[in-house]
């Protein structure tokens, strides 16, 4: 079976003209998809060969893209024309209401999170952490990935970590971070409600979680403090959190 996302392929998109950028969508790209009986659904261009779904395998047909959706988990397979790109309907679809709605928002909050840790993506290097990228076993063509503070075993094509790395523009971030002390408040409503503020938020975030140690040496010489044991003590607290919802 030939799996026209493998590989970050181009699908070839149905009739004239296309809304993509690179002429169609590929592995990995967030689109919106009209299911029946629902509002638009965020999702994101998925590989069969990723999945041991029997029903989906069966659904395959050439030209047609197979979607992972956001919030159920669920499958699609639809025409390249029947989907429009994430971003640029960002606004518009995730306004939708319907009598989905508080599934809706469960599945365009996990979106959002995908688009952070896309963003979060760019500056993760196995230099310092080596086992964040291991070979995906059910295909190596992709990657599993740990994005720290986002995910675990996140599926990922090397084309798509390439294109993160390639988006980080340290001048521009500088001129966002410089614009957000200004406009504190603008800055604020876009990394809530735009897909580029949400990116350089989480850009932020990962940079700080980049170059930040986990061990102050000089904050334990000065109050007596064991780092170590100060380190353990605080990831065992984050898991308590974590195991209670907080």
């Amino acid at each position: 079976m030939a799996d026209p996302a493998a590989g970050g392929a181009m699908v070839p998109a149905a009739g004239g003209g296309s809304v993509w950028a690179n002429g169609a969508p590929r592995f990995g790209d967030m689109v919106w998809a009209k299911v029946k009986s629902h509002p638009w659904w965020p999702g994101h261009i998925y590989s069969v060969s990723l999945t041991d779904d029997e029903e989906v395998h069966r659904g395959y047909r050439y030209g047609l893209v197979l979607v992972a959706f956001f919030g159920d988990k669920s499958y699609g397979w639809f025409e390249p024309s029947e989907l429009v790109p994430f971003e640029e309907h960002f606004t518009e679809k995730a306004a939708q209401g319907g009598s989905t709605r508080s599934s809706f928002a469960g599945a365009v909050a996990e979106a959002v999170d995908e688009v952070a840790r896309r963003s979060a993506l760019a500056l993760l290097c196995p230099c310092k952490s080596p086992d964040a990228f291991r070979p995906h076993p059910s295909d190596g063509n992709f990657l599993l990935v740990d994005v720290p503070a986002f995910d675990t075993d996140a599926d990922y094509h090397p084309d798509q970590i390439q294109a993160a790395r390639q988006r980080f523009v340290p001048r521009k971030a500088l001129d966002y971070l410089l614009d957000a002390a200004v406009t504190q408040r603008d800055a604020a409503e876009k990394a809530a409600r735009t897909v580029p503020g949400m990116e350089m938020a989480a850009l932020f975030s990962a940079y700080r979680r980049a170059v930040f140690s986990p061990i102050d040496n000089t904050y334990a010489q000065a109050f007596g403090v064991d780092p170590e044991l100060a380190l353990a003590a605080e990831q065992k607290a984050a898991a308590e959190r974590a195991q209670r919802g907080i």
